[in-house]
C-alpha cells in the first residue's frame, strides 16, 4: 500500500514537471495556445496514470471586462468571471467559502504578499495583494467566482469593495 502511494506521488511529480516544461516551451512561441497546452497536459496525465486518475473539476476564465480611466490610462480595472465545472459532486460540496482553487487560474494564491478575508454582501471574499497589484475576489457559488484586479495606489480598496457590493444578479 505504501509503495503504491510513493509510485503515485512520483508519477504526479513527473507529470507536473512535464507540464511545466511544456508550458515554458509554449510560452516561448509567439502564439500562446493555452487550450492546446491544456489538452497536451491532460493527455500526458492520462498516459502516465492511466485509468487511475479522473478529472475532478475544471475552471475557465469566461470573460474579462476592462474599465479604463480616460485621464490615467495606466489605471485599468479588470472584472473577471471564472466558471468552474465539477465532475465530482464531492468536490462541489467541498467548496463552502471562497473558491481559492478557481483563483489559481489567474494568480497563485499561495504566493501573494497579503490576504484580507471579508464578506462581499452574502458571499465569501478576500483581497489579495502582490507588489502593486490587488485582486478583490468573491465566490457567488462553487461554480462562479468573480475577481476585480486593480492597482491599490490608484484606486482605494474601499472603492473597489463598493464596486463589488453594487453587483446586481440577473435572474435567468
Amino acid at each position: 500500500m505504501n509503495k503504491k502511494k510513493i509510485r503515485f506521488s512520483i508519477c504526479v511529480v513527473v507529470i507536473i514537471a512535464v507540464g511545466i516544461i511544456v508550458f515554458i516551451g509554449l510560452q516561448k512561441k509567439e502564439n500562446k495556445d493555452y487550450e492546446k497546452f491544456l489538452k497536451h497536459f491532460e493527455q500526458a496525465v492520462e498516459d502516465v496514470l492511466g485509468e487511475d486518475i479522473q478529472q475532478i473539476s475544471k475552471t475557465k476564465l469566461v470573460t474579462t471586462l476592462t474599465y479604463s480611466n480616460q485621464t490615467d490610462t495606466d489605471n485599468n480595472i479588470y472584472y473577471r468571471i471564472l466558471k468552474t465545472t465539477y465532475y465530482d459532486t464531492g468536490a462541489y460540496k467541498a467548496v463552502t467559502g471562497l473558491n481559492t482553487e478557481a483563483l489559481n487560474v489567474l494568480f497563485q494564491v499561495d504566493l501573494m504578499d497579503s490576504c484580507e478575508e471579508m464578506m462581499i454582501r452574502d458571499w465569501h471574499g478576500a483581497v489579495y495583494k502582490k507588489d502593486d497589484i490587488a485582486f478583490l475576489c468573491w465566490t457567488y457559488d462553487p461554480e462562479v467566482t468573480y475577481v476585480l484586479e486593480y492597482i491599490p495606489s490608484k484606486v482605494s480598496d474601499s472603492e473597489i469593495i463598493k464596486m463589488a457590493e453594487s453587483v446586481a444578479l440577473v435572474e435567468e
